[in-house]
């Protein structure tokens, strides 16, 4: 069903919050509780709920009631860094709010590229350095898409509000990489390393559920005219992701902050990439229903 008022939107995402927040108090973990359990369950629900409304609204799976619940099973199946969302701990806190913060500034970069925010730089600016220094996954991916974006628009990009949020990211990027510079220094100057690397992290990338859907969707609907139209449209309609992922592959060979982030940075936006594709197939289904 079509949601044509609020109040169906948070009935969806009302069903999902109830539910993990039931679930959480029906099966208590082995290890026991860090904290009080209703304190952790309620954040652990609260958080997972707000990714799920983040997810929907960037893939737009939120017009119905049904692609709300979808995204939240999609997410708990796909999303890297799942199984530890539920462990009702602080690692499972940080985990859920580092996830969150990702599609928010996504959304948020694509909205006020535009717009004027002179007020709020500051916590734009700081805002994209957190997002970045806190995800190492996906860190490098972005960076190298805003910069991207950046060197695209150079006669307009300080003209557009997004832009304090772009240099926080990549203000972000190089405090993770200056961490981990002599490991970083390694990897980009020995091409033995970098082979093993690669290696290594294609394997891995082929172990897991959602870069094989991933790689066979696109595959399917690259050797189709009418597919062909579909992923030009969709890169279209999420380009800054779509570069996510283009650049999240590219920087594999180096892996400058560890091969699992670099495996976790290319699930990550392959998992976007996957609902985009299920979103805009799912919606047509729809259309020709009615």
């Amino acid at each position: 069903m079509k949601i044509d008022n609020p109040g169906l939107q948070f009935l969806g995402y009302a069903i999902i919050f109830f539910g993990v927040w039931m679930g959480l108090a029906a099966y208590e973990p082995a290890g026991g509780y860090v904290w009080d359990p209703w304190v952790i369950n309620i954040s652990t629900t609260a958080l997972f709920t707000l990714l799920v409304y983040l997810t929907a609204h960037l893939a737009r799976t939120n017009q119905t009631v049904w692609g709300i619940i979808a995204t939240a099973v999609f997410i708990i199946f796909f999303c890297p860094g799942e199984e530890a969302f539920f462990g009702r701990d602080l690692e499972s806190l940080l985990e859920l709010s580092s996830q969150c913060i990702v599609p928010f500034f996504i959304g948020q970069y694509t909205r006020v590229s535009q717009k004027d925010f002179h007020r709020w730089y500051l916590l734009m600016l700081l805002m994209g350095i957190f997002c970045s220094y806190t995800h190492n996954g996906i860190t490098i991916p972005l960076c190298c898409t805003f910069v991207w974006l950046a060197f695209q628009r150079s006669e307009r990009f300080f003209r557009q509000a997004c832009w304090p949020m772009v240099v926080g990211v990549i203000i972000g990027t190089g405090l993770s990489i200056w961490q981990k510079r002599h490991d970083s220094l390694n990897l980009a100057t020995d091409l033995e390393v970098m082979t093993s690397v690669t290696n290594i992290a294609l394997k891995t990338l082929w172990e897991t559920k959602i870069f094989v859907l991933s790689i066979i969707l696109s595959a399917y609907l690259a050797s189709r005219k009418e597919g062909r139209r579909v992923l030009r449209y969709i890169v279209r309609r999420h380009y800054v992701l779509a570069l996510c992922c283009i650049f999240a592959l590219l920087t594999v060979p180096f892996a400058p902050l560890g091969i699992d982030n670099a495996v976790t940075g290319v699930c990550f936006f392959s998992m976007f990439w996957v609902l985009f594709l299920f979103q805009y197939h799912a919606q047509k289904y729809l259309k020709r229903k009615i």
